[in-house]
């Protein structure tokens, strides 16, 4: 590990490993609340508190529905603050006790209450949890902006924030459901896995906060226009759209076959869920190796939307892999597409994020305005448009389908309709979205070179 962020340092800048480090770390968090939801969630709810899965996606749906909403105030707040710790760092501190809080509540679900019950206690622990979330995140990925000027060192602290997701990842999708089945499964041994996850990072965010003590920020420029006319300004960025609309695909694709993925190890080959635990090690190994051997050098050496179409290209036709994989595939097989996935997987990660600071400073050259938590928020409210949606998409299809909820993960026999709707879910939503995702980087024109000319003429000005 220490290599590996040594290797992510290797970029002149002025961003020291502490600072990058301690940023990063507020990610680790983020990870493991946000893969707990995409990966865990669903499963917990319809396999172990017995939630209908329409109902549950639904209700996923719902709560993103109102997170969506939270996003730019967010942004524009966190603009604006103005404190000691500078108009970012308050919020890490506050989201992260509100976040850890609502995830242990969300793993206590319930499963001998009525129907309309245990909807009212999953819809009002998802309401807190998501504002949480909104409460750290949206003034986190506003910081890297501030952070650094140089356009190969921001995507270096980007690298600490993408090995955190992977580390995050791997703790939730390979260690959770084994844990979980070691305390015994059912509603004892998830509880006590959302506890700790969810104590986890309460730690990892608040050691952010103090982490990131050091880091550079900027004063708050007094815009002319009203909030709403930040907005309005804002969405016209032309990047920003491109930016938003790929990220809006590829993180459907990303929330759709996460959430397919233990359906898939269960339900069609008939795996224990303890086999997370080899997937997730291989989604954790190569990002590891990827991230400083080839996507960060290879981004300085072609661009950073070059890199990123070989990424996304790369992951659709992995996604289709799924597809065809038969039901009695070995074990090890599933380890080299956890392998394949996830080299592609952090090259979308890494560089889609990277591509968010050049678009931030784009916009402060052409309007002088520091509104980074701005983009930040219109950014997360993407992010979570996307993820609002995936769990919506995975019920609908599995439910149409004829998916059988159980209670308490007693094993079950799908019907054929409901084995084809996994694939569906966890093959081809990922391919198509990342298809469509790929051709929009065709025409990205926010480069290097670019950002330099505007500076100089910022600064002749």
């Amino acid at each position: 590990m220490q290599t590996t962020l040594g290797r992510l340092t290797r970029v002149e800048g002025t961003v020291p490993l502490s600072l990058r480090t301690g940023w990063g770390v507020g990610a680790l968090g983020v990870a493991l609340l946000f893969n707990t939801y995409s990966t865990i969630l669903l499963f917990y709810l319809t396999r172990v508190a017995g939630v209908a899965v329409l109902t549950a996606g639904t209700l996923l749906m719902i709560a993103k529905a109102y997170d969506f909403m939270t996003d730019l105030p967010m942004g524009i707040i966190s603009d604006r603050t103005r404190s000691r710790f500078g108009r970012r760092r308050p919020w890490l501190l506050v989201g992260a006790f509100v976040c850890g809080g609502a995830f242990v509540m969300l793993f206590s679900t319930p499963a001998e209450w009525a129907d309309f019950e245990k909807a009212a206690y999953v819809l009002a622990g998802l309401i807190v949890f998501n504002t949480g979330y909104t409460l750290f995140n949206v003034p986190h990925i506003a910081m890297p902006a501030e952070m650094s000027t140089n356009y190969d060192e921001r995507t270096a602290i980007m690298s600490f924030r993408a090995v955190a997701i992977m580390i995050g990842t791997f703790t939730v999708v390979g260690i959770g459901p084994t844990l979980a089945a070691q305390f015994g499964g059912g509603n004892v041994g998830y509880e006590l896995v959302g506890w700790m996850f969810g104590v986890l990072a309460l730690v990892a965010m608040i050691t952010c906060f103090f982490g990131t003590a050091g880091a550079r920020a900027t004063e708050h420029v007094t815009p002319r226009e009203s909030p709403w006319g930040q907005i309005r300004t804002a969405a016209s960025n032309v990047h920003f759209l491109k930016l938003a609309a790929f990220k809006l695909l590829t993180l459907l694709a990303t929330g759709v076959a996460a959430g397919s993925v233990l359906f898939f190890i269960v339900d069609i080959l008939g795996h224990t869920q303890e086999v997370m635990l080899l997937y997730a090690f291989g989604n954790l190994i190569m990002p590891l190796l990827a991230a400083p051997l080839f996507w960060v050098p290879f981004s300085r050496r072609v661009g950073k939307h070059r890199a990123l179409m070989l990424a996304t290209f790369g992951f659709m036709v992995g996604a289709l892999w799924w597809w065809f994989v038969p039901t009695a595939e070995p074990v090890w097989l599933l380890f080299v597409r956890a392998l394949v996935l996830s080299f592609f997987g952090m090259g979308k990660l890494l560089l889609g994020m990277s591509l968010l600071p050049d678009v931030q400073e784009y916009d402060y050259l052409k309007t002088g305005l520091r509104r980074e938590g701005v983009f930040a928020g219109a950014y997360n409210m993407v992010e979570k448009f996307a993820f609002m949606g995936a769990p919506l998409v995975i019920g609908v299809i599995l439910g149409v389908l004829g998916y059988q909820s159980t209670i308490d993960a007693e094993d079950v026999q799908q019907d054929p309709g409901a084995l084809t709707g996994i694939r569906i879910s966890i093959a081809i939503v990922p391919a198509v979205c990342n298809l469509i995702a790929g051709i929009i980087l065709l025409r990205w024109t926010l480069t290097r070179e670019y950002l330099a000319e505007l500076r100089a003429k910022r600064e002749a000005a």
